[in-house]
C-alpha cells in the first residue's frame, strides 16, 4: 500500500496570495522600475500572456498491479490437469480439468449453486446460464431465466464442444464462475492427483493502477479524471480514474489501522504497462477546477520584490517595464496572475492583458 501522496502543490497545488516559494524565480534581475531589456547585448526571452483555467496536478506513488487475487473454486474430484501462471484463460476455455473433464470459465454475478435441467424452476441462475450461453455461440431462446427446451438444446451443444457428456443437465462443477469474461492465472497451488481443493488464484488480466490518498484529495478525485502513469523506465502512458475507493476498512489484528482512501487507474496502452509488469510506479492526476479563467504566465516569468510581493517585466517597443502582481494559484510551471499594474493599489502601470508578453528568467 503507499502513502497518501504530497498535497496538490507546486505543479500540483493551491497557493494563495503571495505566499509562493518557487525554485528559480529572478529576485535580482533587475532593481529598477524600467529596464532596458537586452541591456548585455542578448535579445530576451519572453512569453504571451494568456487567459485560461490551471489544471492542478496530484503526484502520487502508487502500484502497478493485476488487482487482488481471488481463489479458484475447489475441484468436485481429482485435479488431472492445471493452467500456468500468468495463463490467460477466455470464456467458453478450460481452466484447469478434473477426472478428464474440462472445467470450463463462465462469467456471471455469482457462482452456480444447484444442477439445471428442465426440470429446474425458472431464476437467475438459468438466466444466467443463459446468457453464457448465447454469448459462445448457443442459441438458448429467450434469457428469461426459463429452462425450456431451446435452453436444453443449447446446453448440449455447450457440452459437445467442450468435451463433457451431452445429458442437457448444466453442472455447477463444470464452471468457473468469474466476474469479467478473461482472467489470468495468479498462482498455481495444486498438483496433478489433489482432490477437493483449490488449484490455485487468479486476477483481472489488465495491469492497474492505485494510489493512496489522503481524505482531501480523495474528495477531489473524480472518476474519469485524466491521469499519467511514469513507468520505471522513465515512460509515460495515459491513464484515467476508474474509482476511488473510500477506504476505511480495518486492518492488523487489533482492528485500530484503516486502510486510507485509494485511486484504482486504468490504463489504456496495456502492451506499454505488461513490458513494465507489476511493481512502484509515479502517478499523476490532473484537477480540472471549475473556476473563471484567469490570466496566467510562466513560473519563469515572476520577479520577487522587497516585502515578499512580485512583479513581472511587460516587454515594449523601447524596453521591458517592471508590473507589481499579485498571484494565485500554481500548475504546469504556470502561475495565475489575479490582480496587477493599477489593479493593485498603490501600484503603477497599466495592468497586463491578455497577448502582452513578459520577460522570462535566463
Amino acid at each position: 500500500m503507499s502513502r497518501p501522496g504530497r498535497a496538490w502543490t507546486v505543479g500540483a497545488a493551491v497557493l494563495v496570495g503571495a505566499t509562493l516559494v518557487v525554485g528559480g524565480i529572478a529576485a535580482g534581475r533587475a532593481t529598477s522600475t524600467d529596464t532596458e531589456a537586452g541591456d548585455d547585448g542578448a535579445t530576451p526571452v519572453t512569453a504571451v500572456v494568456e487567459r485560461t483555467t490551471l489544471a492542478a496536478q496530484l503526484r502520487l506513488n502508487g502500484q502497478l498491479a493485476y488487482g487482488t487475487p481471488q481463489p479458484l473454486p475447489a475441484s468436485s474430484g481429482m485435479i488431472t490437469r492445471l493452467p500456468s501462471a500468468g495463463q490467460i484463460v477466455e470464456r467458453g476455455q478450460p481452466v484447469y480439468e478434473v477426472e478428464g473433464k474440462p472445467v470450463v470459465l463462465f462469467s456471471g454475478e455469482r457462482p452456480f449453486w444447484r444442477e439445471l435441467s428442465t426440470e429446474s424452476s425458472a431464476g437467475e441462475d438459468v438466466r444466467q446460464l443463459q446468457t453464457n450461453l448465447r454469448d459462445l455461440g448457443f442459441e438458448p431462446g429467450r434469457d428469461d431465466g426459463r429452462f425450456d427446451w431451446r435452453t436444453d438444446q443449447a446446453v448440449r451443444a455447450w457440452q459437445r464442444s467442450a468435451g463433457l457428456p451431452q445429458d442437457g443437465v448444466f453442472s455447477p462443477a463444470s464452471v468457473v464462475v468469474a466476474d469479467t469474461a478473461r482472467i489470468r492465472i495468479a498462482q498455481v497451488t495444486a498438483r496433478a492427483g489433489d482432490g477437493a481443493t483449490s488449484p490455485g488464484t487468479y486476477t483481472a488480466t489488465d495491469l492497474r493502477a492505485s494510489a493512496a490518498l489522503t481524505p482531501a484529495q480523495a474528495r477531489r478525485v473524480q472518476v474519469g479524471t485524466a491521469a499519467s502513469i511514469e513507468l520505471p523506465d522513465g515512460s509515460v502512458t495515459d491513464a484515467s480514474v476508474a474509482a476511488v475507493d473510500p477506504g476505511g476498512q480495518p486492518t492488523g489484528a487489533d482492528g485500530g489501522d484503516r486502510t486510507p482512501p485509494t485511486a484504482i487507474l486504468d490504463v489504456a496502452d496495456q502492451d506499454a504497462v505488461a513490458a513494465a509488469g507489476a511493481g512502484d510506479v509515479r502517478v499523476t492526476i490532473v484537477h480540472d477546477d471549475e473556476e473563471e479563467p484567469t490570466l496566467v504566465v510562466p513560473v519563469h516569468a515572476l520577479i520577487a520584490t522587497a516585502g515578499g510581493g512580485y512583479a513581472v517585466e511587460r516587454l515594449r517597443d523601447d524596453g521591458a517595464e517592471r508590473i507589481a502582481v499579485t498571484i494565485g494559484r500554481v500548475g504546469d510551471a504556470r502561475v495565475e496572475i489575479r490582480s496587477s499594474g493599477d489593479e493593485i493599489e498603490g501600484a503603477a502601470g497599466a495592468a497586463l492583458e491578455p497577448g502582452d508578453r513578459v520577460v522570462l528568467a535566463r
